[in-house]
C-alpha cells in the first residue's frame, strides 16, 4: 500500500480519511480498501480471458442489490442501445458451445490464484456500502471493452426488472416509485468525495453546497432512502449468496447477458422493416393480440395490416404490368410482307447496282430496306408477329444460385440442367427433379442439348469429350472424342452434330456413329456455333463470325464488326444474328457472300443469348432483362425484367408460348397467353367494313330526320315514313357493333 502513495496524490477522492502527512494510508478504512481493490483488480482484470472477465463482471453486477444503483448504471449505459451497438450485438456469439470450449481453455490458462482473488473481491463487494459499490463498479466499467459494456447493459436491464417484480410481490407503497422516478430523472453522478454520508445529507438540507455537490447529495440521499425502504428485500436477496457461490456459473452469465429473454423487447431492438417482416408471418388473431403489447407494437401491427391489405392490390397491378407493352404496340399484330434479300450469281457473289454512290444512313433511313445500298435485291415473302408482347405468368422452376449453370429446353415437359459434373432433368409441369442422374464426365459440363422426342441428351464437358445419354435409364450411349480443349457449345440438325471448343476447332459429327466428319478451324477459342441444312456458323473470342458450307467444308465468308467476343448466334435461311460482349446484336445476311452488317441493336451490357423469330429479335442481356426488337427497323417493342435482383440472364429457350430462362440465381418459365393473330389485311378489311356500316347508318339517320320534319304532309304518309325509318334504324345492330369495338380495344 505504501507504493500507492504517489498515485493516490493524483486521485484526491481516494485519500485516506484517517491518514496524515506521516502516515498517508491507514489500510483499514473503507476508502483505503476500495483504492487497493481497484488498483489490484486493474493488475489482473485485463490479462485474463474474455469469458472469465464476463463472469466476474456479471457477478459484480448481481451483488449491487439496490434498485437505484441498477437504474443509475442503466442510464449510464443507455448509449449501448444505439445502432452501432445493435450491430455489435449481432456479431457476438454467446452460444453454449462457445462457452464449453472457452471453459476448457480457461482451466489451462488461468491459475487458482486469479479465481481466488475474484472470490475475495466479490466477498468484500457483497459486504460494502452502496457508495463503495458504485465507485468500484464505475472503475470496473472503465476497463471494459464495448462487448463487455453491452453485456453489462443487458445484465443490468434484467436485474432491474427482477427487482421491480420482487417489489410488486411485496406490495411496496406507491411513494417508493415516486422516489425512484424522481431519482432517475436527474442526471445523478457519483463523485468520490471524502465527506461522509451524514454530513452530505445535512449539507443538502441546508442548501449551501455548489451545483455539483447538490447533484451528488441528492444522489446519496436517494440511495439512503431506497436502502431504508428496500432493506428487508435486500437482506433476502443477499441471503441467497454465500462465499462459495458468489462467482456465477457460465450458464447464468449466458442467460443474463444474451440480450434475448422474457425481460427484453427484442422487436424494439430490431430495425423496423425486420420487425414488420416478423409480425407479417403471424395469423390475424395473433396479430391482434400483438397490438395490445405496447404502443410501439400497436404501430407496427397497424402498418403490417395496411401492407397486407395492399398486397392483393399490388399483386393484381404487377400481373397487369407484366403484360404491359410500349404504347402503340399491338400484341395481336401480325402481317405478311415482302422482305429484300441480296441477289446472287451462280458462284454465290452478290450483284451490285451500277453507277450508284454509297450514302450514309440517317436516323430516319435506319431500316432493313436502306441497308441494301448499291445492292440488287429480290423480294421474299415473310411473316412478322409481335410475339411475347402480351401477358404472361411466371413459374419458378429452381431457386438455387449457380453462375456456371447450363440448361437446355427443346419443348415438352423436361429441362436438362447441369451443375458442375452433375446432370439432371427437371419437370416443368410438376416442378420437381427426376431421379435419373447422368454421371460419367470427369470435368464440369459446359454445354447441353436435349432431344426429348428422340429420347437422348448430349453433353459437352471440360474433360474434352461429348457424351450421348439415354433419357430414361441415364446410361451413356456414345462418347465423341476428338477435341483438344473444353467443349463450349453444341447444336444439332437432323443427324448432324456440330460442336465448338477452346481448341479453336469446330467439328461436325455423325450422331449415330459418333465419327467426326469435318473439322473447321479458327485462330481463337470457339464460343458459339449453329448448323442448318446448308451452313455451319461459328464465332470466337476475337469477335469474328465465320460461315462454312456444310457439303464442301469451304469458308463462305467472315463477318467482322464486333469489338468483343461473340457469345451467341442465331440464324435461319435468310438472316443471322450475333450477340457480343460489346453490347451489340448485329444482323447479317445469310445469302451468298454478302458481308455487310444490316442492322445493329444496342444493349447497356453484354449480350448473352439471342433468338430470331417472326422478324423479331429476342435478346438476353447481363443487366437481367430480355428485350424484343423489331428486326426491320430496330425499334424496341418490349423490355421484360426477369427478376427483382437484376441477375444476368445466361440463356433462354423458346418453344410455343413458353420461354424457359436461366439466370445466375434461378430458373424461370414464362407462360404467355394464347393469342389469335390479327393480320393487317384482315384489319384493313374490317376497318373498311366498319366505315361502310357507319356511312349507311348516317344515310338512314338523315332519312329519318327528314321524314319526321314533314309537318304539312298528310298524317298517314308521315306516320308511315317515320315507322319505316325507325324500323330501319332498329334493324341495324348499331349497339352490338359498338360493344364489339369496345371489347376489342383492350386487346388491340
Amino acid at each position: 500500500m505504501e507504493n500507492l502513495d504517489p498515485r493516490l496524490r493524483n486521485a484526491p477522492y481516494f485519500r485516506c480519511e484517517k491518514g496524515d502527512s506521516s502516515v498517508p494510508v491507514c489500510q483499514k478504512c473503507e476508502t483505503c480498501v476500495l483504492a487497493w481493490n481497484i488498483f489490484s483488480t486493474k493488475q489482473w482484470f485485463r490479462r485474463i480471458g474474455e469469458v472469465p472477465r464476463r463472469k466476474f463482471l456479471v457477478s459484480i453486477l448481481e451483488q449491487l442489490g439496490s434498485l437505484y444503483l441498477l437504474q443509475y448504471f442503466q442510464n449510464i449505459l443507455q448509449t449501448t442501445q444505439g445502432k452501432d451497438f445493435i450491430y455489435s450485438r449481432s456479431r457476438i456469439n454467446l452460444s453454449r458451445k462457445e462457452g464449453k470450449i472457452v471453459r476448457s481453455s480457461l482451466n489451462q490458462m488461468l491459475d487458482k490464484t486469479v479465481e481466488q482473488k475474484m472470490r475475495e473481491i466479490l466477498s468484500w463487494f457483497a459486504r460494502s456500502t452502496h457508495r463503495t459499490k458504485a465507485n468500484y463498479t464505475l472503475f470496473l466499467l472503465q476497463m471494459c471493452d464495448p462487448k463487455l459494456l453491452l453485456t453489462a447493459a443487458n445484465v443490468i436491464r434484467v436485474l432491474s426488472l427482477r427487482q421491480w417484480n420482487n417489489l410488486a410481490d411485496y406490495n411496496v407503497p406507491y411513494e417508493t416509485s415516486d422516489v425512484f422516478w424522481a431519482a432517475s430523472t436527474k442526471t445523478a453522478s457519483f463523485p468520490l468525495s471524502r465527506a461522509s454520508g451524514k454530513e452530505n445529507s445535512l449539507e443538502s438540507r441546508r442548501g449551501e453546497a455548489s451545483n455539483t455537490d447538490g447533484q451528488w447529495k441528492s444522489s446519496i440521499q436517494c440511495i439512503f432512502e431506497m436502502n431504508s425502504l428496500f432493506s428487508g428485500k435486500a437482506g433476502l436477496s443477499k441471503a441467497k449468496y454465500t462465499p462459495s457461490n458468489l462467482l456465477v456459473d457460465l450458464d447464468v452469465v449466458k442467460d443474463l447477458s444474451s440480450g434475448v429473454s422474457k425481460y427484453r423487447d427484442f422487436i424494439r431492438s430490431l430495425p423496423v422493416h425486420l420487425s414488420k417482416y416478423i409480425l407479417s408471418m403471424l395469423d390475424k388473431n395473433s396479430l391482434n393480440r400483438c397490438a395490445s403489447v405496447s404502443q410501439h407494437w400497436a404501430m407496427l401491427v397497424q402498418q403490417v395490416k395496411m401492407e397486407l391489405s395492399m398486397h392483393p392490390f399490388i399483386q393484381s397491378h404487377i400481373t397487369f404490368l407484366q403484360g404491359s407493352y410500349t404504347k402503340g404496340i399491338d400484341p395481336n399484330y401480325a402481317n405478311k410482307l415482302f422482305i429484300p434479300v441480296p441477289k446472287i450469281t451462280d458462284n454465290g457473289k452478290c450483284i451490285r447496282v451500277k453507277n450508284q454512290k454509297l450514302k450514309l444512313r440517317t436516323k430516319n433511313d435506319y431500316n432493313l430496306w436502306a441497308a441494301y445500298q448499291n445492292q440488287e435485291t429480290q423480294q421474299v415473302l415473310m411473316e412478322e408477329r409481335n410475339i411475347f408482347c402480351g401477358t404472361y405468368n411466371i413459374r419458378i422452376l429452381s431457386d438455387t444460385w449457380d453462375r456456371n449453370r447450363v440448361i437446355h429446353y427443346s419443348g415438352g415437359d423436361l429441362v436438362a440442367v447441369s451443375s458442375n459434373r452433375k446432370i439432371q432433368l427437371l419437370d416443368v409441369i410438376q416442378v420437381k427433379e427426376l431421379p435419373t442422374e447422368f454421371r460419367g464426365h470427369a470435368g464440369s459440363v459446359r454445354a447441353l442439348f436435349l432431344c426429348e422426342e428422340e429420347n437422348f441428351l448430349l453433353s459437352g464437358s471440360y474433360d474434352l469429350s461429348i457424351r450421348s445419354w439415354d433419357l430414361k435409364s441415364g446410361a451413356c450411349i456414345r462418347i465423341f472424342n476428338g477435341h483438344q480443349g473444353t467443349v463450349t457449345c453444341m447444336d444439332l440438325y437432323k443427324n448432324r452434330l456440330v460442336s465448338g471448343a477452346r481448341d479453336c476447332q469446330v467439328k461436325e459429327w455423325d450422331i449415330e456413329t459418333g465419327k467426326c466428319l469435318k473439322t473447321f478451324k479458327h485462330k481463337d477459342p470457339i464460343l458459339a456455333t449453329k448448323i442448318n441444312d446448308t451452313y455451319i456458323v461459328s464465332s470466337c473470342e476475337r469477335g469474328l463470325v465465320k460461315v462454312w458450307h456444310v457439303v464442301s467444308a469451304q469458308l463462305v465468308k467472315t463477318l467482322s464488326g464486333h469489338e468483343g467476343a461473340v457469345k451467341c448466334l442465331c440464324c435461319d435461311q435468310w438472316h443471322l444474328l450475333s450477340g457480343s460482349t460489346d453490347g451489340l446484336v448485329m444482323a447479317w445476311s445469310m445469302v451468298g457472300k454478302y458481308e455487310r452488317c444490316l442492322m445493329a441493336y444496342k444493349h447497356p451490357k453484354e449480350v448473352l443469348h439471342v433468338a430470331l423469330l417472326f422478324l423479331r429479335v429476342i435478346s438476353a442481356c447481363a443487366d437481367g432483362k430480355i428485350r424484343i426488337y423489331n428486326f426491320l427497323n430496330g425499334n424496341c417493342l418490349k423490355v421484360m425484367k426477369v427478376n427483382g435482383r437484376g441477375d444476368p440472364v445466361l440463356s433462354f429457350f423458346i418453344q410455343g408460348n413458353r420461354m424457359v430462362i436461366n439466370t445466375e440465381s434461378n430458373i424461370l418459365m414464362f407462360q404467355f397467353e394464347n393469342i389469335k393473330w390479327q393480320y393487317s389485311m384482315d384489319q384493313a378489311k374490317q376497318k373498311k367494313k366498319d366505315k361502310d356500316e357507319d356511312r349507311e347508318e348516317n344515310d338512314l339517320t338523315e332519312v329519318a330526320s327528314r321524314s319526321s320534319t314533314q309537318v304539312f304532309s298528310p298524317r298517314d304518309s308521315m306516320s308511315s315514313k317515320q315507322t319505316v325509318g325507325q324500323e330501319s334504324l332498329l334493324s341495324k345492330p348499331y349497339r352490338s357493333r359498338v360493344f364489339l369495338k369496345d371489347t376489342r380495344a383492350p386487346t388491340g
